[in-house]
């Protein structure tokens, strides 16, 4: 193992957890976080210490600088890994589009197509650099904080996927991230990854579908263990079905994500239902505490906003993608379809098919 010069950006669970998890596998880490949210890491920043317990390594993480900087956190960066909510995907393109260099290798922590919208934003903001733009199907771990300088992990993947954008130098992200991750395993381009996060199709459905459940439960309810029924996992695997069609369309054969979750050691084979309620990993996990939680503000107009529009686009009918947007719009009081992560926003609408393909592949439309 090369040790690599990564920044993570970002406060929350998954970017604290890979910083702590990477420091201690000897990588020189650099923590970035917003000014703004600086309450939220101030115990981080005194310390410069991350204590990380649970399934993953353990001990208190140095880390090697933390910094509100952006142009500070990325020099001389090999790996800038964002782990933040899809959402602000855009937000971070713009701050960092005036700083990124030639050779310098973006990772979003999870994508859900978020390559090619923060590639379409960079080059918006005139960014002419010699970049890659990278996304994981998932975040490597199912983690939650647990105090100011604290995170416990319930669960860390063996195995996971990237996809690089452009697809043409896949290989030479693929190496550098081999050294942090050695279970991760490629995808053919952004496209697949894209369609592999299983939020999109774990999440809303569940939350909209247990809404009264939720609501009434004030606090007290744990997703996975109470919300994971057979009838609301025959429901996400009916929207499953509509991102598979997706896939065929760009010559994907994308795994069920009963599949895909066993794969990676989420819980037992077996459906959907079977998977989730199995998975010693998540049933221990509490929330969400409302209905106005990222499961609906996040994997609704992020996922399905953009899958629904990429079916439409290829003659894939989404009727059930299409419905929980709705759904969720009428519950969240926000038109998702206008502030989502649309296809205009990735820089590809009107492609066809083969336009599609040979633009992930080589960054040219």
């Amino acid at each position: 193992m090369k040790q690599r010069r990564i920044t993570v950006m970002g406060g929350g669970h998954g970017a604290r957890t890979v910083s702590a998890d990477m420091s201690l596998a000897g990588h020189i880490v650099t923590l970035f976080e917003y000014e703004q949210f600086h309450a939220n890491v101030a115990t981080i920043f005194e310390t410069q210490t991350i204590e990380i317990s649970g399934k993953a390594r353990q001990g208190a993480a140095r880390l090697h600088r933390t910094t509100h900087d952006a142009a500070e956190a990325i020099e001389g960066a090999e790996l800038i890994i964002i782990v933040v909510p899809s959402l602000v995907h855009r937000i971070y393109a713009q701050t960092l589009a005036p700083h990124l260099r030639d050779g310098q290798h973006v990772v979003l922590v999870p994508g859900t197509m978020g390559s090619l919208e923060f590639i379409a934003e960079v080059r918006k903001q005139g960014c002419r650099a010699d970049i890659t733009v990278s996304e994981l199907d998932t975040l490597p771990y199912a983690t939650r904080i647990q105090g100011p300088a604290s995170v416990r992990v319930y669960h860390n993947l063996t195995t996971f996927g990237l996809g690089v954008f452009p697809s043409e130098r896949t290989d030479e992200v693929f190496d550098i991230f081999k050294d942090l991750y050695p279970g991760v395993f490629k995808y053919r381009d952004a496209l697949e990854v894209g369609l592999s996060n299983c939020n999109p199709i774990i999440h809303p459905l569940g939350v909209l579908m247990n809404a009264g459940r939720i609501e009434y439960s004030r606090g007290e309810f744990w997703y996975y263990e109470e919300g994971i029924t057979p009838s609301t996992a025959r429901a996400m695997e009916t929207m499953d079905d509509e991102r598979i069609a997706i896939g065929k369309k760009l010559s994907l054969d994308l795994p069920r994500q009963s599949e895909a979750l066993h794969a990676v050691g989420y819980g037992p084979k077996g459906d959907l239902w079977e998977v989730l309620k199995g998975s010693k990993g998540l049933t221990p996990i509490k929330g969400p505490t409302s209905v106005s939680n990222r499961y609906v503000t996040e994997d609704i107009p992020i996922g399905l906003v953009c899958w629904s529009q990429l079916g439409e686009t290829l003659g894939v009918a989404t009727p059930l993608m299409r419905a929980t947007v709705e759904l969720g719009i009428a519950v969240a009081g926000v038109n998702y379809w206008e502030t989502g992560r649309t296809l205009q926003r990735c820089g590809i609408d009107g492609m066809t098919a083969e336009q599609l393909i040979r633009y992930v592949q080589t960054g040219k439309g």
